[in-house]
C-alpha cells in the first residue's frame, strides 16, 4: 500500500514537472535536438549541479532496448545564488541538447530537478517515429535552422589551457583537502561572461570540487578551489600520497570562462602532484580584492551613470512643471504679457528679450547652488525653498512685488518683466527687465515641490558639489524651456488674441495677482517675527512706499520734492533690512494650535511606535502646502480616515529653518515640502511623496 502511494506521489510530481518546461525532439542536421524551454523563473541544473541540485538525464531506447548514442557538449550554464547564499549551476531560458547516432525510431526519456520556490523531479517520455521531424510534451512549434545552428556554433568546444594561464595544487597539512590555485594575466576587465566562474568543474571522483572563490589585481585574475579528496570512498581505495606525487596523472576537466573570449571554452588541467600550503598564501590572497567587488564596484558605475541621466532629466522636468505652480504664475504671466505685446517682433528681438530672461533665471539658479555648496561645505543641512526662511529676505520680496504691483496700476514708470514699460512709454532695449524677471521667477519658484523635482533635488543635495550645480542649471533650462520655445518658434505667440485694449485690463489684472502674492508672503512673514512689535512699522513702511509713488505721479512733478518724499521710504526700508528686530520666534508658538494635530518630533514619533502616524511636513511660505491641506487634509474625507484607521496626526512646520526637520527629510529622501509620510506600528516609514489624495493616502493604510 505504501509503495502504491509512493509510485502515485512520484507520478504526480513527474507531472507537475513537465508543467513547468516544454521537452521537445526536432531532427536537424542528421542530429536529434532536445530543447528544455523552462517557464519563466525556472530552471534546472548542468553536470555539475553546483551546492545542490540534479543534473538533467538523458537516455534512448530503441524499443525497451537503451541505445548508445553521442552526446555533443550541452550549452555554457548559468550561475545561480540560492537562499541560504547556495549556488547552483544550470539553466533558464530555451536550451538546446545535441546528439548524434540515435536510430531513426526512438524513445526519449529526459529526466531532470525543475526548481523555482520549490524543486519538483520529473521525467518526459517522448517517442518519436521515423517520419516525424518535431515532438514535443506540449504545444510548442520547431526551432528555426538558424537558431538551431547558432545555438550548436555556441556549445562550448575543447581547447587548449592559455599560454597566460598558470596554475598548481597545494594540500592542507594534516587533511584531505586540497586547493588548486590559477591565475590569468593580462585581463583587462574582470567581468565575467555568462555569470559563471573562471572555473567550473566537471563532476569526476574522487575529486570534489567546492566553489571558486576569485580575487583581482593589477589586471591578472587569482582564483582558488577548495577540493575534498574522496578517495577513501574508491573502490579501491586511493589515499593521498604522502609525497605529493600522485600515481598517474589526473586530467581535470573545467568549463573555462575566458575574460577575453565571450565563448566559453572546456580545457583539460593535467594534475601530477602538489605541495604543502605556505601559511604565506592566506596573507597573499587577503592583498587581493574579491572578483565580486570590483563586479559590484563596475555596475554601480554603470547604475550610477545611468541614474544621473535620470537626475537630470527629472531636473528639467520638474522645472518645467514649476511654470505651472502658483508661486510663479503671476510673475511669469507677466512675461508672457509682454511677449504677447510685442509679437509681431523679429524672431532675433524675441530671442533677444527670452534670452536674457533665461540668463537671469540660470544666473540666479547658480548663486542659490553657490549658496547651497557654501553651506554644506560649512556643515550646514539646508533644504529646497531655505530662502524663505529669513524674514529680511521675504521683507525685501514684499517691497518688490509691491512696487510692482503700482507700476502696473499706473503709478510709475518701470521696466517690467515684459522687457517694456507698462506705462506709455516703449523700450528698445528691454535686456535688464527680462533679466529681472527670470531672477524674480527663479526666486519665487524655489519654495515650490513639484513632481519629479524632489528626486532630483535630493540627488543633488546629498551628492558632490559639481553635481549641485549641475542640477540647478537642468532646473533652470526646464524653467525657462517655454520661453526658449516661443523664441525659436515665435508663431506659437498667435495662439493669443492680437494686442488690444483686453490687454489695459489683463494689466489691472497681473496688479492684483501681484498683490495677492504680497499678501501671501506677508502672512509667511508674520508666522516668522514676533509680529505684535513691528507690525505697525512694518504697515507704515507700505503707506509710505504707496504715498510717494502717488506723490509723483498724481500730485507733483517737481523732481526735489519728489526726491525728498522717497527718502523717507527709503531710509525705512534700510533701517527694516537692518535694525528692526527680524529674529525668528520659535517654530512650536508659530503653528496654529489645531485639536487633531500634535507637533512633530523624533522624540513624538518614536512615542507613537504601535499606532499609524501620519506625518504633515509643510511650511507657511509653501502654496502647495496650503493647497493640498484645504482641499485634503481638511475633508471631511481625511476625517473619516483619521477615524477609520485611528491616524496619530504630526504637523512638522518648516517655515522657519529646522534642522531637525531638515535632517528627516534628507534621510528619506526628500528636501523641501510639502512631503508626507505614514509611520506603520512596526515602525516602518513610507513615504507619499508631494502631492496626496483620499484614495492615495488609503491605498497606503490599508
Amino acid at each position: 500500500m505504501l509503495k502504491a502511494i509512493f509510485l502515485l506521489l512520484l507520478s504526480s510530481l513527474a507531472f507537475a514537472a513537465e508543467e513547468h518546461a516544454t521537452i521537445s525532439l526536432q531532427r536537424w542536421d542528421n542530429k536529434v535536438v532536445v530543447t528544455i524551454a523552462h517557464d519563466e523563473g525556472w530552471h534546472t541544473y548542468w553536470k555539475n549541479p553546483g551546492d545542490a541540485g540534479i543534473p538533467e538525464s538523458f537516455k534512448f531506447f530503441k524499443g525497451t532496448k537503451p541505445v548508445e548514442v553521442k552526446a555533443y557538449e550541452w550549452p555554457a550554464p548559468k550561475r545561480y545564488i540560492e537562499s541560504g547564499d547556495i549556488m547552483t549551476i544550470g539553466y533558464s531560458g530555451t536550451k538546446h541538447f545535441y546528439f548524434d547516432n540515435i536510430p531513426d525510431d526512438f524513445n526519449a526519456h529526459i529526466g531532470m530537478l525543475i526548481c523555482k520556490d520549490i524543486c519538483i523531479p520529473g521525467e518526459a517520455k517522448l517517442t518519436m517515429g521515423k517520419d516525424q521531424e518535431f515532438i514535443a510534451s506540449r504545444k510548442a512549434d520547431p526551432y528555426s535552422d538558424s537558431e538551431l545552428k547558432k545555438a550548436f556554433a555556441s556549445l562550448p568546444a575543447e581547447s587548449v589551457v592559455p599560454s597566460n594561464m598558470e596554475y598548481y595544487l597545494t594540500r592542507k597539512k594534516g587533511e584531505n583537502v586540497l586547493t588548486l590555485h590559477y591565475s590569468i594575466k593580462g585581463v583587462k576587465s574582470s567581468k565575467l561572461h555568462h555569470e559563471l566562474p573562471l572555473l567550473t568543474g566537471f563532476p569526476q571522483a574522487p575529486w570534489g570540487l567546492k566553489r571558486e572563490k576569485l580575487f583581482f589585481k593589477d589586471g591578472t585574475l587569482y582564483g582558488k578551489t577548495e577540493i575534498e579528496w574522496d578517495g577513501e570512498y574508491q573502490e579501491p581505495v586511493v589515499n593521498l600520497p604522502e609525497d605529493g606525487n600522485f600515481a598517474k596523472a589526473y586530467d581535470l576537466r573545467f568549463l573555462f570562462n575566458d575574460p577575453s573570449d565571450p565563448q566559453v571554452k572546456a580545457i583539460t588541467l593535467k594534475i601530477k602532484d602538489f605541495s604543502l600550503a605556505s601559511p604565506s598564501l592566506d596573507d597573499f590572497y587577503k592583498g587581493l580584492t574579491p572578483v565580486e567587488k570590483v563586479k559590484a564596484t563596475a555596475r554601480a558605475s554603470i547604475e550610477n551613470e545611468k541614474s544621473y541621466f535620470e537626475y537630470l532629466l527629472f531636473a528639467f522636468l520638474g522645472g518645467l512643471i514649476l511654470n505651472l505652480m502658483p508661486c510663479v504664475l503671476p510673475v511669469i504671466s507677466l512675461k508672457l504679457f509682454g511677449l504677447i505685446k510685442h509679437r509681431n517682433y523679429t524672431q532675433k528681438q524675441l530671442f533677444t528679450h527670452n534670452l536674457s530672461y533665461t540668463l537671469g533665471v540660470i544666473a540666479t539658479f547658480m548663486a542659490l547652488a553657490l549658496v547651497v555648496a557654501g553651506l554644506k561645505a560649512g556643515g550646514e543641512e539646508i533644504g529646497w525653498g531655505f530662502q524663505l526662511q529669513s524674514p529680511g529676505f521675504i521683507l525685501a520680496m514684499m517691497l518688490i512685488l509691491f512696487i510692482l504691483s503700482l507700476n502696473l496700476f499706473g503709478l510709475f514708470e518701470f521696466m517690467t518683466p515684459g522687457g517694456s514699460q507698462l506705462g506709455s512709454k516703449q523700450t528698445e532695449d528691454g535686456f535688464v527687465g527680462d533679466f529681472f524677471s527670470g531672477v524674480l521667477i527663479t526666486i519665487l519658484s524655489t519654495p515650490c515641490s513639484a513632481p519629479f523635482l524632489g528626486t532630483a533635488l535630493t540627488f543633488a543635495f546629498t551628492t558632490t558639489y559639481a553635481t549641485i550645480f549641475i542640477m540647478f542649471l537642468f532646473i533652470g533650462l526646464g524653467l525657462a524651456f517655454p520661453f526658449l520655445l516661443t523664441a525659436a518658434f515665435p508663431k506659437t505667440l498667435y495662439i493669443f488674441p492680437r494686442p488690444g485694449a483686453w490687454m489695459e485690463k489683463l494689466k489691472y489684472f497681473l496688479g492684483l495677482t501681484l498683490l495677492a502674492t504680497v499678501v501671501w508672503l506677508y502672512d509667511v512673514f508674520v508666522g516668522l517675527v514676533d509680529f505684535d512689535k513691528i507690525s505697525w512699522k512694518l504697515n507704515l513702511l507700505f503707506a509710505l512706499w504707496f504715498f510717494a509713488f502717488f506723490f509723483a505721479q498724481k500730485i507733483s512733478r517737481n523732481r526735489l520734492a519728489q526726491f525728498l518724499v522717497f527718502m523717507l521710504p527709503f531710509s525705512m526700508t534700510g533701517l527694516a533690512l537692518t535694525n528692526l528686530d527680524l529674529r525668528p520666534v520659535d517654530s512650536m508658538s508659530v503653528m496654529k494650535k489645531e485639536s487633531d494635530w500634535k507637533p512633530w518630533s523624533e522624540a513624538a514619533l518614536t512615542a507613537e511606535l504601535g499606532k499609524t502616524v501620519f506625518m504633515d511636513f509643510t511650511a507657511e511660505w509653501c502654496l502647495t502646502c496650503k493647497v493640498n491641506k484645504k482641499f485634503v487634509l481638511e475633508t471631511d474625507g481625511f476625517k473619516e480616515l483619521t477615524e477609520k484607521y485611528k491616524l496619530v496626526l504630526l504637523r512638522a512646520d518648516w517655515t522657519r529653518r529646522d534642522d531637525n526637520i531638515t535632517q528627516f527629510l534628507r534621510g528619506h529622501n526628500a528636501v523641501g515640502v510639502p512631503a508626507y509620510f505614514i509611520q506603520q506600528p512596526d515602525g516602518k516609514i513610507i513615504s507619499l511623496g508631494e502631492t496626496i489624495s483620499i484614495s492615495k493616502i488609503e491605498g497606503y493604510l490599508r
